[in-house]
């Protein structure tokens, strides 16, 4: 993944997907071998864990970044559209909002200072076994990001 905010971006969404068949819920690992993006900052290994705690969802993220520094964040969120401060392990902080665009797609922005960080589009596939998440913008070094992640379910 391009770094800590583009994960933090994938941690809310609508809260109309709390249904017991929502697709993006569940445990998703990295394919690093089918993702690409721009060098240095895609994680060399990811591991996302979205779990439904009320009208708000619990988010765990661990591994190794594009610098192959270790990744481990957690968090709990309300999924309702809104834009929502995300604090970020580094002490920064993040303004994070999500677009449902159907059951399977979702639109996230990622805001920081009132500038816009990142852009990222997730799709579900059908089958319910492939996310795969467009990630444009900015990582938390400044580098630009032009990234395709493809994560798959455990």
């Amino acid at each position: 993944m391009p770094g800590l905010k583009s994960l933090t971006a994938i941690c809310v969404f609508s809260a109309a997907l709390f249904a017991a068949d929502n697709p993006f819920l569940g445990t998703w690992k990295m394919n690093v071998a089918k993702s690409k993006g721009t060098p240095g900052t895609l994680a060399k290994e990811a591991t996302v864990k979205f779990e439904a705690v009320g009208d708000e969802v619990k988010r765990t993220v661990t591994g190794t970044d594009g610098d192959g520094q270790p990744m481990k964040m957690e968090g709990t969120l309300a999924w309702d559209g809104k834009e929502h401060k995300v604090d970020n392990p580094d002490g920064s902080s993040v303004m994070v909002a999500v677009k449902k665009v159907n059951d399977h797609t979702l639109d996230v922005t990622v805001n920081q200072n009132g500038k816009l960080l990142q852009t990222v589009k997730a799709v579900v596939s059908k089958d319910g076994k492939t996310m795969t998440a467009t990630v444009k913008g900015e990582d938390p070094k400044g580098r630009k990001l032009d990234n395709v992640e493809v994560l798959e379910k455990q």
